[in-house]
């Protein structure tokens, strides 16, 4: 018998919560991590829409991933916004947040070429993220939504940046981790090191024979 999956047609929800000690009063750094597109039907006029879910996850001051209670991972924080990136009376969500992980407001001409690889040029970029709660209609209670994304603070870049990725240690067949080897010189490159060292020293002392003080 085949498997019947709950269609978003169907409606339902799966509800992850944020660690407690996240705090919506204040900024956060956030990263993209994938976006997908949505396919569903509105309840309104019953037609089929299609929009754009944005996964993000978020950072305490440390660099620290906020995690989900209910799961061994990282908060998915998941926003949404239309297809359109136009800039009419009001910019379009996908326009400005993409505006705020690039880090400067986009021109049409940009918007134009990053259309047809949208994620490919916004996924595991980052932004500072203002928040507020709204009601949730649908679920009860309280849902996280943006209430500003905007690019990181020139003071803030450096700290906010991904931690370097380490280097992979060598382990033989054995399991037994070694330690990097030294590069050693020959002979001929040692003389040729030296010869090189002494000539720089012999250089600055002239030099400094010659200085008026």
């Amino acid at each position: 018998m085949p498997i019947r999956m709950i269609k978003p047609s169907d409606g339902g929800s799966f509800k992850t919560t944020i660690e407690e000690r996240f705090d919506p009063s204040d900024d956060h750094v956030v990263e993209l991590i994938s976006m997908n597109d949505y396919n569903g039907i509105s309840s309104m006029d019953g037609k089929p829409y299609t929009n754009l879910m944005w996964h993000f996850r978020i950072f305490d001051a440390d660099g620290i991933a906020f995690m989900s209670v209910e799961e061994e991972a990282a908060y998915d924080f998941v926003e949404w916004s239309t297809m359109s990136l136009v800039k009419a009376k009001q910019v379009a969500k996908a326009r400005e947040w993409a505006s705020a992980l690039l880090g400067h407001e986009l021109t049409d001409a940009e918007c134009e070429a990053l259309a047809d690889d949208f994620d490919g040029a916004l996924v595991g970029k980052r932004a500072l993220a203002s928040w507020k709660l709204e009601e949730d209609k649908k679920n009860g209670g309280k849902k996280l939504k943006f209430a500003l994304l905007r690019p990181i603070p020139p003071r803030m870049r450096k700290a906010s940046a991904p931690a370097p990725v380490p280097a992979p240690v060598a382990v033989p067949v054995n399991g037994a981790a070694t330690a990097p080897q030294p590069i050693r010189e020959s002979a001929a490159e040692r003389r040729a090191r030296l010869e090189a060292e002494l000539a720089s020293m012999e250089d600055e002392v002239a030099d400094e024979k010659d200085l008026p003080f």
